[in-house]
């Protein structure tokens, strides 16, 4: 299994779209888990391109198109889960996400979506490059239970804290919870901008959001 996981890091590596469907598409059809090659397979990959690109290793054109390369992929998974998994009834929570202004990535946003809409709740995709006040602008207009915010450079992630600000001028805050997740981020870095949680993953970040959710039934 692993040998498959190292081949679609090594298709987002090289910008080859078309085998990475291919080896997703053949993946679910052998019985894969979607979640297995979303968390271990796609994220590592986009994962790796990040840090390459943090460490100036490649350009931001070849982050973009390994960004799209990957995003094929989790198409393919995401189609599968939802149909595995779809959700039924009135929504468990309604959650704004988004990627940060400057920001450009959104593998792991639009794996977190996908979670958490198979997992019942109405998700609020605001996309990427996003200000902050559109955060809070969102948030107050759905009633939001969750703002969730990614950075993937920490160039950008100071933005998550102008969130927390924003949210706080709306008069909002109090009622809203935060989850910041991201590769430019961490639980100091949560605790530093002042957001209640912190993901390191997309499957982290759903599980917090259940949880906190599930008690405040």
């Amino acid at each position: 299994m692993s040998s498959l996981f190292e081949a679609i890091r090594d298709a987002v590596a090289k910008y080859d779209e078309d085998l990475l469907k291919k080896l997703v598409k053949e993946a679910i059809d052998e019985g894969t888990d979607p979640l297995k090659i979303l968390n271990e397979g796609l994220t590592p990959a986009i994962r790796e391109i990040g840090e390459k690109f943090g460490r100036s290793e490649i350009f931001l054109t070849e982050l973009l198109i390994a960004a799209n390369v990957c995003m094929a992929g989790v198409e393919i998974a995401k189609k599968k889960l939802l149909e595995e998994k779809r959700g039924t009834g009135e929504p468990k929570g309604k959650i704004v996400l988004g990627t940060v202004q400057g920001d450009v990535h959104n593998i792991g946003k639009d794996i977190l979506k996908t979670l958490l809409e198979t997992s019942g709740y109405q998700v609020f995709d605001l996309g990427i490059d996003v200000p902050a006040e559109e955060f809070a602008k969102q948030a107050a207009l759905v009633n939001a239970d969750f703002v969730g915010s990614s950075a993937l450079l920490t160039t950008t992630r100071p933005e998550q804290k102008v969130i927390e600000e924003k949210l706080r001028e709306a008069g909002i805050r109090g009622k809203v919870r935060t989850i910041v997740g991201g590769g430019a981020t961490d639980q100091e870095w949560a605790k530093e901008v002042g957001a209640d949680y912190y993901g390191a993953d997309a499957m982290e970040g759903v599980e917090t959001i259940k949880r906190v959710m599930e008690k405040r039934v």
